[in-house]
């Protein structure tokens, strides 16, 4: 059987069945050639954003972020640029950021897996379509007429295989860009703790040495003061 016989027997909707499956090989190969694009491996660039947070060095952590690229960058970079507006501020900052860049990953996602499920559906309407040809044909010209019968036939178990056929390797790809995916925001929220904590260890660091160098010039050291529950120190006793 040749290819125009097949798409023949195959009627429309097999037609339809290497549309689809045209696009879904299209957008495949975008997403992938996307998502391998987005650098993953941000060992190197905490190395650098934790030891400038350290130093206190704003500019130098968001230079290390423009120069790494990739989403966690992104993410990192969206975050560090509020730093100086607080804690609140940082944190609204990830949400936002790591929601856009959710957003970005998985585009393309929704359209395949919703094309794996709509596949075995088309090409059981293939088999429907033609058994409904084989049973009129029989029903007009009675079961002597072999060639009409098995037209009718030969599309049900054409489109039926066509769906099947093409719906398989989408599903399969749809589940190994989603694991990229995951691969990818799981590491954006790992980063995302991992700054936070030297952020916060940061800035305590920072109040141990401004208390010891108050400390060292005659005041009262950190750990002596007493202060109430509301951050004032009580009125010294008459």
């Amino acid at each position: 059987m040749t290819v125009t016989e097949l798409l023949l027997s195959g009627g429309p909707i097999l037609v339809i069945i290497i549309l689809v499956s045209i696009y879904a090989v299209y957008l495949f190969v975008e997403r992938l050639l996307k998502l391998n694009r987005e650098r993953s491996d941000t060992s190197s660039l905490m190395l650098r954003v934790n030891a400038a947070v350290r130093e206190r060095d704003l500019d130098s952590a968001l230079d290390a972020c423009e120069r790494h690229g990739g989403p966690t960058a992104r993410v990192l970079k969206a975050a560090l640029e509020r730093l100086p507006y607080g804690r609140p501020a940082v944190e609204a900052a990830f949400e936002e950021a790591t929601i856009s860049e959710e957003q970005n990953l998985t585009r393309g996602l929704t359209p395949l897996a919703i094309m794996a499920k709509i596949l075995p559906m088309l090409g059981l309407l293939g088999t429907v379509t033609g058994m409904i040809i084989s049973f009129s044909e029989i029903s007009l010209h009675g079961s002597g007429d072999a060639g009409q019968l098995a037209y009718g036939i030969g599309q049900a178990l054409v489109t039926t295989a066509a769906g099947l056929i093409v719906a398989i390797p989408v599903l399969v790809g749809h589940g190994y860009l989603n694991s990229l995916v995951s691969k990818l925001l799981g590491d954006i929220d790992k980063r995302r703790e991992e700054l936070m904590g030297n952020i916060v260890r940061a800035v305590a660091d920072r109040r141990e040495e401004a208390g010891t160098t108050t400390y060292r010039q005659g005041g009262e050291h950190p750990a002596e003061r007493n202060v109430d529950m509301r951050g004032v120190r009580p009125a010294p006793q008459a």
